[in-house]
């Protein structure tokens, strides 16, 4: 039987090892990081590693994982109670524009994880996959039940909120975030 001090330990164990993982993901890429580089920087053995993960993708996996579930909190939690959709709206174009002041910002770090992967399927591609629907279905929740193409102006705001994202991290564009959340009010007063 484990020892509750152990179970202490070992659980403190991972989340050092998740939460440096994250910071080294998402500044340098899971590709470009190798396990010496997680346990060292967490100061874990590289045996706690494996007795909390089988492997690195398993531990890229449940950072990514974290990462999805922590992000779409965060939007779930933000209330549209009483706002106008196009407020509503404008407030997930802001959420996204606070995320880029973030230090280290490198743009969606979901799409990059799913371009480091080596091949376009995978458990990495699916769990991206599955985020991305999930936005998609967040957005359709924040316009009017009543619109007849919310489908297919979800779409599009998503499709605005990458390109927004991306324009962040590479700064071709002199406001992305400003400009991509014009585009979606003009979507928005356009279609009824």
């Amino acid at each position: 039987m484990q020892k509750p001090r152990e179970s202490k330990r070992k659980a403190g164990g991972r989340e050092r090892l998740l939460a440096t993982a994250r910071r080294l993901f998402t500044s340098h890429g899971a590709a470009n990081v190798g396990i010496n580089d997680v346990t060292d920087t967490a100061g874990v053995a590289r045996m706690t590693l494996y007795n909390n993960f089988p492997s690195k993708e398993a531990l890229t996996l449940a950072v990514y994982e974290e990462m999805v579930e922590a992000t779409l909190g965060r939007l779930r939690g933000m209330s549209g109670i009483g706002k106008s959709e196009t407020a509503r709206i404008a407030e997930l174009f802001e959420y996204f524009a606070g995320r880029s002041r973030e230090s280290g910002y490198r743009g969606c770090p979901f799409i990059h994880a799913s371009l480091q992967a080596a091949e376009p399927t995978g458990p990495m591609h699916a769990l991206v996959q599955s985020y991305k629907r999930a936005l998609r279905q967040h957005v359709v929740e924040l316009l009017d039940a009543r619109r007849a193409n919310r489908d297919e102006l979800a779409d599009q705001i998503v499709i605005l909120l990458d390109g927004a994202v991306t324009e962040l991290y590479i700064r071709g564009v002199t406001d992305p975030m400003k400009a991509a959340a014009r585009a979606a009010k003009t979507l928005l007063a356009a279609r009824p």
